[in-house]
């Protein structure tokens, strides 16, 4: 399994060019969950300790201003979301992700990914970089609604 999540690692936008060796790493400390569809990995106020991967199925990521749903709302096999739990110490969800289908979802913890990117600066500042842009863009499509 653990190749796998790699494989999926590798093809996620978010971490192209990250390291093979930071991306075994990162695939190692991820677990799998099951999903219903209509369940709900997480919602608007929770706290905020993992990012995800979707690995099956499609998750609907509704932004907490006014709970709409920006234009990239839908999340497919290899895409990440939830990404806040990376930005504070004491992160909340801004967001409810809900599935649209059943869907198995890696789960990410932050403090270990957080602690993998400062043993491998270069993939950390890469990822947090591309974080950065994508943050931008789903608050510019919530302001665009």
């Amino acid at each position: 399994m653990t190749q796998a999540i790699k494989d999926l690692l590798r093809q996620a936008p978010l971490f192209a060019g990250v390291s093979e060796a930071t991306l075994a790493e990162i695939a190692r400390a991820t677990r799998t969950e099951q999903f219903d569809e209509g369940d709900r990995v997480y919602e608007l106020g929770d706290d905020a300790e993992a990012i995800y991967l979707v690995g099956t199925g499609r998750v609907r990521f509704s932004l907490g201003v006014g709970n709409r749903a920006g234009t990239d709302s839908v999340f497919g096999p290899g895409q990440v979301f939830g990404w806040a739990a990376l930005i504070d110490e004491r992160p909340r969800r801004v967001a409810t992700a809900s599935c649209l289908e059943p869907c198995a979802i890696h789960v990410l913890p932050a403090k270990a990914l957080l602690g993998i990117f400062d043993r491998d600066r270069a993939s950390g500042y890469l990822v947090m970089r591309r974080l950065a842009g994508l943050i931008a863009r789903d608050f510019m499509s919530v302001l665009a609604v």
